[in-house]
């Protein structure tokens, strides 16, 4: 009994080892930032930042969403022989896809770095095309794998194409390739977890090309297109604007910034992979509804702290870590985890938008946020630089947060304590606000130490996060 309570869920270990090795995929090239940032003139590293904002529309457009379009058709069929045979089908799809999309650019290169911001050269944009080829046939794998409940399997393939890029970026970097280097780092280790992953798939369905799949699977991904073409305009398209309006130092201050507060999404992903999935089999429990309501709040107060801490511990990491150029970074990043926190807030609350045929609201919020961030950027970008760029995103997310929430409700009321979560609210938006006034380092660790107690005391005084047994108990039994 005792050994039963100690162990986890075998689904429980599953979600965190996804959660983990996602996490660790990111965080490495967070951990690599001082590295790059001594390696590359602040000028470069803006150049990479505009280019690193190519790759997200293009892996977008050449990805095409077959992943969610494998889970799509070969999750809801329970004839085995059926589910290798789509898998290997839209493999086979993928694999054109990439082809196609590697030949149209590395005609166009020359043509889009004419147009595109940052003074981009046709080679590092070959370098990047050629890495976007080959995301659909890394995609679609992984996800072969997720379907599998393969974790272990999942977690050294995107763990090891990490790590082996970030060494190969120190090689590089160390012998003067630059920006060059880093993208030439980031396609050998994308090759290489091609070819594994490839032959691996290959290996388990086979490939395969079906015109009736091939028909089905591009008319499912469009709207997934569609919706990853709006996401970029609140994820990216603030880099280009940047470059366009302001200058590349600009660029790269507030790419530092935007990388350290990526750290609450990163410390936050455990949970949420753990959550995402199991939400909707909570609400169909007895009182689904009041235990939903309590776990998104314990997300909430988890987000609020995470964001807390990340925000004042950020400035300090920025000043001793990195070229006394970034500094202002610090600055930025105060703005840019209140982003990040109204983005984690509006995926805990939106729940009620996944129920029933509710796409439609979905899609309609996010094109208003969108809107409202391209219109901020584009305005206040040219007078006011960085900060016009976050206060548009502030905007977007705040907007965002607001209909999703109230659309959810409408949808699928829970019941929030919600004057607690405004009074915790308060209080981490006071210890932000007190830290970014910190005039030493003595000064500002005291405030980190002093609000990491005041904010778990808080939460658990009240109960936003229940006492450890309880909450092992109530985990533990999902």
């Amino acid at each position: 009994m005792n050994r039963q309570r100690r162990s986890l869920p075998d689904g429980l270990k599953q979600t965190l080892l996804y959660g983990t090795s996602i996490a660790l995929m990111k965080g490495v090239s967070l951990l690599m930032l001082p590295f790059i940032a001594y390696h590359l003139s602040t000028e470069a590293f803006g150049r990479l930042e505009v280019i690193s904002s190519l790759a997200i529309i293009g892996s977008i457009l050449v990805g095409m969403g077959m992943d969610h379009t494998l889970f799509r058709y070969a999750g809801m069929t329970r004839d085995a022989y059926y589910r290798r045979r789509l898998a290997s089908e839209i493999f086979g799809l993928s694999l054109i896809i990439g082809s196609i999309a590697w030949l149209i650019g590395w005609l166009a290169a020359d043509v889009i770095a004419s147009w595109a911001p940052g003074n981009l050269t046709p080679y590092e944009l070959r370098l990047v095309m050629s890495m976007l080829a080959l995301e659909g046939c890394i995609s679609i794998p992984l996800g072969w794998l997720r379907m599998c409940n393969r974790a272990r399997h999942f977690f050294f393939a995107t763990t090891g194409r990490a790590v082996t890029q970030a060494l190969l970026v120190v090689v590089l970097l160390s012998l003067g390739r630059g920006v060059e280097g880093v993208l030439e780092a980031g396609l050998i280790a994308a090759v290489g977890q091609a070819l594994i992953l490839g032959y691996l798939h290959i290996r388990d369905v086979g490939l395969g090309l079906s015109h009736t799949t091939g028909v089905s699977a591009l008319i499912y991904s469009i709207p997934l297109v569609g919706s990853g073409l709006v996401a970029f305009s609140l994820n990216g398209l603030d880099r280009w604007i940047l470059a366009d309006y302001a200058t590349l130092i600009d660029v790269a201050q507030f790419g530092v910034a935007a990388k350290f507060a990526l750290a609450v999404v990163l410390l936050m992903q455990p949970f949420g992979m753990w959550w995402s999935p199991r939400r909707f089999e909570v609400l169909n429990e007895a009182n689904g509804q009041k235990t939903v309501a309590r776990f998104i709040t314990l997300g909430i107060a988890l987000a609020l702290i995470t964001t807390v801490l990340i925000g004042l511990i950020s400035p300090l990491l920025i000043n001793g870590l990195l070229p006394a150029s970034y500094s202002i970074s610090g600055q930025y990043v105060l703005g840019l985890v209140i982003v990040m926190l109204l983005k984690e807030m509006t995926e805990l609350t939106n729940l009620g938008c996944f129920i029933g045929k509710t796409t439609g609201t979905q899609l309609l919020i996010n094109i208003l946020g969108a809107i409202v961030g391209i219109t901020g950027m584009l305005w206040w970008t040219p007078a006011h630089g960085v900060w016009g760029v976050i206060f548009a995103l502030l905007s977007a997310q705040a907007l965002r947060l607001v209909l999703f929430f109230i659309a959810s409700q409408h949808f699928l009321p829970l019941p929030y304590p919600g004057r607690s979560i405004l009074l915790m609210a308060i209080i981490s938006s006071g210890w932000l606000i007190l830290g970014s006034q910190a005039a030493t380092t003595s000064q500002q660790l005291l405030i980190i130490v002093i609000a990491t107690i005041t904010l778990l005391g808080t939460a658990l005084l009240l109960r936003l996060i229940p006492l450890p047994a309880m909450m092992a108990k109530r985990v533990f039994s999902l």
